[in-house]
């Protein structure tokens, strides 16, 4: 007898959106289907809210996101800031420094906006959301000249790079004392939270907080930072364009997020 997973996560980009950043209408079908067997459906993403809350309203969904990795938990559809935890100033501060110093492409996530780096290619990324979406639901962009860094709460810091070493410079260089979590959630993409955040984390709180049961939850992802989550829920399902550290922990592997793969799992493994 298959279990009854009455709580399914999915993670975003990779995940639930293909590579046009767009929930294909089989995967749509299979969450609709999840709803009507009564399954509680929720998001836990690296994203902010600000450039997530649209697939919650595309979904229909009335539970709260999880968003940057777990720093976030929030009901979008009400506005209601359930869990924040944010980075200290002064470990904010360094990183921003280094960032600007060593000229990357970075953003930085406070609660109500994201501040961009003045060569960011990455910003592309919220300019193309915000224009998919109606006026009230875009997320307020700046550069990070406007970010006053003791001031403001900053929630997430996202660089984007491919050097594969950065996030062992930056543990060297900035993080000496722990102060701050830095882990991959795609390719070229590095988050850098509080310590000790994580999704997984951030589904316990949420766990608690509902009265989830994580026995009866799954989950789906494709990243590094999908790792702590598929550690505390009962199932685990790797999309087939993964990362291998994630694949080898995995309780199942499903087809790629350009081929459906959270379709093909949810009938394959939860249905």
């Amino acid at each position: 007898m298959v279990k009854d997973y009455k709580y399914i996560v999915f993670d975003l980009d990779g995940t639930l959106l293909n590579s046009a950043k767009e929930i294909t209408e089989e995967n749509r079908k299979a969450v609709s289907l999840l709803k009507e067997k009564n399954k509680q459906i929720f998001i836990a993403t690296g994203r902010h809210t600000l450039i997530a809350s649209k697939y919650i309203y595309e979904l229909g969904l009335k539970t709260p996101m999880i968003a940057c990795n777990g720093a976030l938990i929030k009901d979008v559809q009400n506005d209601l800031t359930l869990h924040m935890k944010v980075i200290n100033s002064v470990a904010a501060s360094k990183i921003i420094s280094y960032c600007k110093q060593n000229q990357l492409d970075f953003l930085v996530y406070t609660p109500k906006a994201i501040y961009h780096s003045e060569n960011s290619k990455r910003v592309n990324v919220v300019i193309k959301y915000n224009n998919t979406v109606d006026k009230e639901l875009r997320a307020p962009l700046y550069t990070i000249q406007k970010l006053d860094v003791l001031k403001q709460d900053i929630i997430k810091i996202l660089i984007r790079s491919d050097d594969d070493s950065l996030i062992v410079k930056l543990n060297e260089d900035v993080n000496k004392d722990g102060s701050v979590t830095i882990v991959k959630s795609e390719d070229d993409l590095i988050d850098i939270m509080t310590s000790g955040v994580s999704k997984g984390d951030g589904l316990n709180i949420l766990a608690k907080h509902l009265n989830i049961d994580l026995e009866s939850t799954a989950v789906f992802g494709d990243n590094h930072n999908d790792i702590s989550m598929f550690q505390v829920a009962a199932l685990s399902i790797a999309m087939g364009n993964a990362e291998e550290k994630l694949k080898k922990i995995a309780n199942h592997i499903t087809l790629s997020n350009d081929d459906s793969g959270v379709s093909h799992g949810i009938y394959k493994y939860i249905l």
